[in-house]
């Protein structure tokens, strides 16, 4: 939602900057200065020194400075660590740092004040402030800690401090001053929340906490101007020179202080519907070994039917039944899971066994066994198999598969010979109004039958979206199940039409996806026959746009046909609909 009557800030906007005296976040408070000339107060916990020591005068160069202290202890006879006298030298250049963004401020005709605080402490954060929160319109919450270490050699305090300083003192700064008083809420993030960083996991977590807020904030208070930006590494701030180098190597460009000051600004200039901004590239990961050691694994899982809303939907002879697809999104996710940043390529070998039926005295708790056949840096195959246990503690397999994922996919083909021409044209709606399938609302994706003949059909499919809790514990992600249920119903659709028969899917000899179809959008399923007796019909569907690049394609689809399906596919309601969880 615009907002037409935005105004960026001005003289009259007083902004709190925490983390504001010092490094990056000076840098933006600055610029805002030169643009805007507002108020800014300044917070952080490092002091000003009311004086410097003696042997820091007329030095600027930190070696120097060093140099000078140590001389001054040895000749005062006092030990001191190389530790100790690098602390002393950063509070003198600390202070000449914070001192320095005050007087830019003042210069650029701003106003400008610093205050030592604790922002971690909310009665020091109080005691500091509270004769000024009622000017307060506008928040720049730059402050942040670093420590990083992999994740195995992080302790507690390593995280209670960096999430402590971004996100604890964010939430007592908002507890002191009601959101509802701030015209501007900048949130700076990083790009480490958005793709992560190794050593870490404690600060990309609090940054992504950040970017979820805004939305939040944004969705409570809609006329407010609020910005989480996702910095990727600055010249200059937490970037050490030996970061800078190790950066350099990698090939990732860092941010100059006029790029990414002009950054922020230009966002203000104008109001920005959506609060998340990502100015930068993704952060190197460093080269890890690959294992290659063949793992198995046993996975365990409770299924239900009231934490699963969309299986209402999906009800034959009046008892829900999981969607084959679903159980090839099982192998899927749980595949993927194990290996972040690869991505589902193809499916083989999948066949149903008895699939899941939830009704009286089915089994809760499932089996999901993975055994990886095949393992390097590009490819991983998997061979899995789904099970449970009957009443007599006998193991009963549902389902089986084989699961390829990539770390790259290959270029989408393109379909040659697919006709969008109408032929004999069917109303999909009718479809499923009939019980020719039997599918509920949430399944209902075929729009249309474009044309249908002996040899094949072609259907425009686009599901309707639904909330996220509608889909249980099959959430949508790589591989959508209830989009490539649609694209199979074409296989019941050409059975019926050609031999005056229904079906259900029994197995799948291969498939392969070449790019996930966008949420809402039209896509095209054309069904080729391949095989068909009186008990099963045997054909390949190729999903695509209305260009004829592929989406995926399953190869070998095979479903099973039966007279008896008529009266179970009338039978699509549950009697006694669940509470839903």
């Amino acid at each position: 939602m615009s907002n037409s009557g935005y105004h960026p800030p001005s003289e009259k906007t007083h902004f709190l900057v925490s983390g504001g005296g010092k490094g990056i976040t000076a840098l933006n408070a600055v610029a805002l200065a030169e643009e805007y000339q507002s108020r800014f107060t300044l917070i952080g916990r490092s002091p000003v020194l009311k004086k410097e020591p003696s042997w820091a005068s007329g030095l600027i160069d930190e070696s120097d400075l060093k140099g000078a202290a140590l001389d001054y202890h040895r000749e005062q006879k006092l030990e001191v660590s190389p530790r100790e006298i690098g602390r002393e030298v950063n509070k003198v250049l600390s202070s000449r740092e914070i001192l320095d963004t005050l007087d830019k401020i003042s210069r650029s005709g701003g106003k400008a004040e610093y205050i030592q605080v604790d922002i971690t402490d909310p009665d020091d954060l109080n005691a500091k402030l509270e004769s000024r929160i009622s000017s307060i319109n506008a928040l720049l919450h730059g402050a942040g800690a670093l420590a990083d270490k992999y994740i195995e050699e992080k302790t507690e305090s390593d995280f209670d401090l960096v999430y402590g300083v971004k996100i604890g003192g964010l939430k007592n700064i908002l507890e002191l001053i009601p959101v509802k008083q701030f015209d501007f809420l900048i949130l700076f993030s990083s790009v480490a929340g958005f793709y992560g960083n190794a050593g870490q996991a404690d600060y990309s977590i609090s940054n992504e906490i950040l970017n979820k807020l805004a939305h939040h904030l944004k969705l409570a208070q809609p006329e407010c101007q609020v910005l989480s930006i996702g910095w990727g590494p600055w010249d200059g701030g937490m970037v050490t020179p030996q970061l800078k180098r190790i950066l350099a190597r990698r090939n990732v460009p860092l941010i100059s202080p006029e790029a990414g000051t002009r950054a922020l600004v230009g966002l203000l200039a104008n109001f920005q519907d959506n609060p998340q901004h990502v100015i930068g590239d993704p952060l190197p990961v460093p080269p890890q070994n690959f294992p290659r050691d063949l793992k198995t694994y046993r996975i365990t899982r409770q299924l239900s039917l009231e934490e699963n809303p969309f299986l209402v939907d999906h009800v034959i002879g009046g008892n829900a039944v999981l969607p084959t697809v679903c159980a090839v999104a099982w192998f899927i996710n749980s595949c993927q899971a194990l290996y972040p940043g690869f991505h589902f390529y193809g499916i083989k070998d999948y066949q149903v066994f008895k699939g899941i039926v939830f009704e009286s005295g089915s089994p809760s708790e499932y089996l999901l066994e993975l055994k990886e056949l095949e393992k390097d840096p590009e490819i991983l195959v998997f061979e899995g198999k789904i099970s449970s246990q009957t009443a007599d503690a006998k193991k009963r397999f549902h389902y089986q598969a084989r699961v390829e994922l990539r770390k790259t996919l290959p270029p989408r083909p393109v379909l040659d010979g697919f006709d969008l021409r109408a032929g004999s044209r069917i109303d999909g709606e009718s479809l499923y109004s009939s019980k020719i399938l039997f599918h509920g609302i949430r399944f209902h994706g075929i729009r249309e039958v474009i044309n249908i003949d002996s040899k094949g059909l072609t259907t425009r499919c686009r599901l309707d979206q639904f909330p996220a809790e509608d889909l249980g514990q099959f959430p949508i992600r790589e591989f959508n199940p209830y989009l490539a249920d649609v694209h199979l119903q074409s296989l019941l659709i050409w059975a019926h039409h050609q031999q005056g028969i229904l079906g259900l899917p029994l197995q799948i000899a291969g498939g392969i996806q070449y790019q996930s179809i966008p949420d809402g959008e039209v896509s095209y399923a054309t069904m080729k026959m391949k095989k068909i007796t009186p008990h099963k019909l045997v054909a390949d569907v190729i999903s695509h746009d209305e260009n004829g690049l592929v989406y995926s394609e399953v190869i070998d689809a095979e479903i099973t046909l039966n007279e008896k399906l008529y009266e179970l596919f009338k039978q699509n309601h549950l009697e006694n609909e669940p509470v839903w969880i």
